[in-house]
């Protein structure tokens, strides 16, 4: 149950993260990069566990990934400008430096 809890809610932040970092420049992307630190150290310390940091950076890294290729219509929701770069190149690194600087207490 763990697993599902913290692959859905890396999903959630992930589509936040993709409706809100286009808005309000530069607090849009600010308040998107805060959301994924935060969602990452939440999960990590609720589950103590790695294993569900990672599966939290998978879920944000699947619709992430999904939302910046095109759609049926041919819409993008993350594109490739300033914001949308920062977000997906900057959450990226977040959740990099989160996962390898995570401790987990055993």
């Amino acid at each position: 149950m763990r697993f599902a809890v913290a692959i859905i809610f890396g999903g959630c932040v992930g589509l936040s993260g993709t409706l809100l970092h286009n808005s309000y420049p530069p607090f849009g992307i600010l308040v998107s990069l805060l959301a994924i630190w935060i969602g990452s150290s939440v999960i990590r310390s609720m589950f103590n566990s790695r294993q569900c940091d990672f599966l939290f950076i998978l879920g944000w890294m699947l619709l992430v990934l999904r939302a910046s290729s095109l759609g049926n219509g041919g819409e993008i929701l993350i594109e490739a400008n300033t914001n949308g770069n920062l977000f997906a190149f900057g959450g990226t690194a977040l959740l990099a430096i989160s996962f390898l600087r995570s401790r987990v207490a055993k």
